[in-house]
């Protein structure tokens, strides 16, 4: 398969950059095509970034923020101008690419998202809405918030490089090598409180104000304690003054260590890292809200317990460190809420975390980070995902398709001649009509209880049989309960998605389906739900047959649809009283 990756470039030493490289790698080793239209990293050319299992095609960033500009363009020049030839993997916040979502929504998208608030805030759900991309929640709180929402999430989290990250007490920069506390001048026997975090966010999501204060509480008790922050000190465009902050939460100037500012802003190496988090007793990280928080799981793989605040994705990864609790705090942006953490919990789990077995916690982190290892969560994970978007079709066990009748819903007189003789070329079958006064899928279900075939097919009164349609769908009747015709003549493309498969306005329904499982959620024995003046009667029974795995779609049994507007008569179809109605009836 073919993926492209919407987030920051794999060279970046970002939290995502990591993440996409970490992803983008184990993709290639499977003997998938990978690129990355990167948001962020990489600025101009189309170049390779070498992986061990081939190369990787990193596409230049735009010119808007997020690059939304320019990634439909990205996305068709690697999928060569077939959209159906690949998926789209978004990682990022959702929200962020509102504007995106009209590219988007042709595209097959997989959206790896972040959810840091309670509930999941309405901008995300619109945007999955819109676009149709299927949620991948990155934490189990983030699965949890997208289902309750209304959304079918697949769960995979971030993860770590396990032969990066572990414990390393000596670490080479610059060609020395020596003991990580003396890398980053920390005092010997000093008690760390190491402070991991992006300051770039005005409401200051990292809890760094927090934080400062629950520690210049805990250095009166314990002036062996140094809080070692490696973040802008300054805070990065909108983050806030760390210095500052300090004098005013009563941190001492001698206690308060800040990572080196040049070597912080071009990256630290991995090895540098896992000898900064080894050289910490503990990890503070008193965030407002995480959608999943790599530094916990880093921390822990290197033997470092966490402090962290009870809520969204902290909660599942605190292993055998110390949560915080705190108050719900509204975010009017987002319509919906953070977790201001407790100065005082803070203040008080410092003092347990002193007072602990530190070598025995220590141990149970190294063992509990190990289940977000980079191979495992994507052997656990990923391949399951990867083996769901590629099916493979199912067994022939069921009975073929002996009879099928025709469902009418309506019958207009000016389209009667034109099916009723091209239905009667095709084979011998019966026609059954709606009536007057009930609405389409009213006029469905009555038609569908009268029939007595095995099979039935609903269509609309403006198409035309083609021979061979019946035969074509019957080769798939063994192992498929929907099946979708095309509605194009040869050569000429009527609905797009119909005639990539993705969708079907008519289709074949066998009879046993409806009854034992519902064509629609409404339940056995219905086939479309009234819910519906129209419009989406036929979307929801093939995206609930498609859920199921029993649709296929059948490109080679044609019943070519002359619904006004498909032959570019778009004034035809406004005026038309059936398009006119569902259109009216949509919204709802």
């Amino acid at each position: 398969m073919k993926f492209i990756i919407f987030s920051n470039s794999p060279t970046a030493s970002t939290g995502y950059g990591v993440q996409v490289a970490q992803l983008a790698t184990r993709l290639t080793r499977e003997g998938h095509q990978v690129a990355v239209a990167c948001t962020w990293g990489h600025q101009q050319g189309v170049k390779d970034w070498p992986t061990p299992y081939g190369p990787v095609r990193l596409y230049p960033s735009g010119m808007l923020e997020n690059s939304i500009d320019i990634f439909a363009a990205h996305a068709d020049h690697f999928f060569e101008g077939d959209r159906d030839a690949g998926w789209v993997i978004v990682l990022n916040d959702v929200w962020a690419f509102s504007s995106a979502m009209l590219q988007l929504d042709t595209f097959k998208v997989l959206a790896w998202t972040p959810v840091d608030h309670w509930p999941a805030p309405e901008g995300v759900l619109r945007w999955f809405h819109k676009t149709g991309a299927r949620p991948i929640a990155m934490s189990r709180f983030g699965e949890d918030m997208l289902f309750e929402a209304g959304l079918d999430p697949w769960y995979a989290p971030l993860a770590f490089e396990s032969s990066d990250y572990k414990p390393t007490h000596m670490v080479s920069a610059g060609g020395e090598t020596m003991p990580g506390r003396d890398m980053f001048k920390i005092p010997t026997n000093a008690f760390v409180v190491l402070m991991v975090g992006m300051n770039k966010d005005p409401q200051d999501r990292k809890g760094f104000d927090q934080a400062f204060r629950a520690f210049g509480r805990f250095w009166k008790e314990h002036k062996d304690a140094v809080l070692v922050v490696h973040s802008d000190r300054f805070g990065i465009a909108s983050g806030i003054n760390l210095e500052e902050l300090s004098r005013h939460a009563a941190v001492p100037p001698h206690a308060l260590i800040f990572t080196d500012a040049y070597a912080h802003r071009i990256g630290f190496t991995p090895e540098m890292m896992a000898g900064l988090y080894t050289a910490a007793d503990v990890l503070l990280a008193p965030s407002k809200g995480e959608g999943f928080c790599v530094p916990m799981v880093e921390a822990q793989a290197c033997g470092t317990p966490v402090i962290a605040s009870d809520f969204t994705a902290q909660t599942e990864l605190i292993g055998e460190g110390w949560l915080v609790s705190g108050q719900l705090q509204f975010d009017a942006p987002q319509a919906a809420s953070y977790l201001t953490p407790s100065i005082n919990e803070i203040f008080t789990r410092l003092l347990e975390c002193y007072d602990s077995d530190l070598l025995m916690k220590s141990m149970k982190s190294t063992l509990f980070a190990a289940q977000y290892d980079a191979d495992t969560v994507f052997d656990t994970y990923w391949k399951p995902i990867l083996a769901r978007l590629e099916p493979q079709p199912p067994e022939a066990d069921k009975m073929l398709m002996n009879r099928c009748d025709v469902i009418v819903p309506l019958v207009r007189k000016a389209n009667r001649k034109r099916l009723t003789k091209s239905l009667k070329a095709t084979g011998s079958f019966q026609m059954i009509e709606g009536v007057d006064g009930l609405t389409y899928a009213e006029n469905v279900n009555k038609c569908v209880a009268s029939s007595t075939a095995d099979w039935v097919i609903v269509v609309g009164d403006d198409c035309e049989f083609t021979p061979g349609w019946f035969e074509a769908a019957q080769k798939l009747s063994d192992r498929y309960d929907v099946i979708g015709t095309n509605d194009s003549e040869a050569g000429r493309v009527r609905n797009p998605a119909v005639a990539n498969g993705s969708h079907a306005d008519h289709f074949l329904i066998r009879r046993s389906y409806i009854d034992d499982e519902g064509a629609t959620l409404d339940g056995p024995g219905i086939t479309a739900s009234t819910a519906y003046g129209h419009w989406y009667t036929d979307k929801e029974i093939i995206e609930l047959a498609k859920a199921r795995g029993v649709f296929a779609p059948c490109l080679d049994a044609v019943v070519i649809h002359h619904h006004p507007g498909y032959d570019g008569n778009e004034g035809a179809r406004a005026s038309d009283p059936v398009y006119a109605k569902a259109v009216d009836t949509a919204e709802a």
